[in-house]
């Protein structure tokens, strides 16, 4: 690949991520601000709706905060009444995470505040320039994500990662989880 073709590509990729996290993300949390809900808050139920049940370890390593930033974020969702704390069944020294239907119902508001704002600037392009990047993007991602697996959270029915509200996801993901050949299925 040419010198030039790769730092184009670099610099395109960079700000339709800078859009992406800026305008479709950042200004939609600064909306929120009235809920009194940090950036990281948010990450942090969002994190917890789409898995169910989280402890705050797992909230930490996959935010990248230490523990106790991740205990005073549950602290302020739980004050909230966004997330439960309770005791894990596997280990009762352990604490476990799960979002209240509230806390659910406020990860979809906000993907579905996203994806309005995505589909307004998807409106605002060609048909053959939305076919393009989505094609693009599909073949970027299929080349960044070489490991199948990476994939395993992505609902087939929705194309959401990890959905909150997909009755389809959750079925195929019991199914990945039990090993059950998936016949039938879309």
């Amino acid at each position: 690949m040419r010198e030039e073709c790769s730092s184009f590509a670099e610099k395109l990729t960079g700000m339709f991520s800078d859009i992406i996290v800026k305008s479709l993300t950042l200004d939609l949390h600064r909306e929120l601000e009235d809920l009194g809900l940090t950036l990281s808050q948010v990450h942090a139920l969002t994190h917890v709706a789409e898995r169910g049940k989280s402890s705050v370890g797992a909230i930490a390593e996959a935010l990248g905060v230490t523990h106790p930033a991740a205990v005073k974020m549950v602290e302020r969702l739980a004050q909230k009444e966004l997330v439960v704390r309770g005791v894990a069944a596997a280990d009762h020294r352990q604490s476990e995470i799960t979002p209240t239907a509230a806390g659910r119902a406020l990860v979809t508001r906000i993907r579905r505040e996203r994806e309005a704002r995505l589909v307004r600037v998807l409106q605002a392009m060609e048909p053959e320039e939305r076919q393009a990047l989505i094609q693009g993007l599909q073949g970027f991602v299929r080349a960044a994500l070489q490991d199948e697996r990476a994939l395993d959270a992505l609902c087939v029915s929705c194309q959401a990662v990890l959905p909150t509200d997909c009755e389809d996801f959750l079925l195929i993901r019991q199914e990945r989880l039990l090993d059950v050949p998936a016949a039938g299925r879309r």
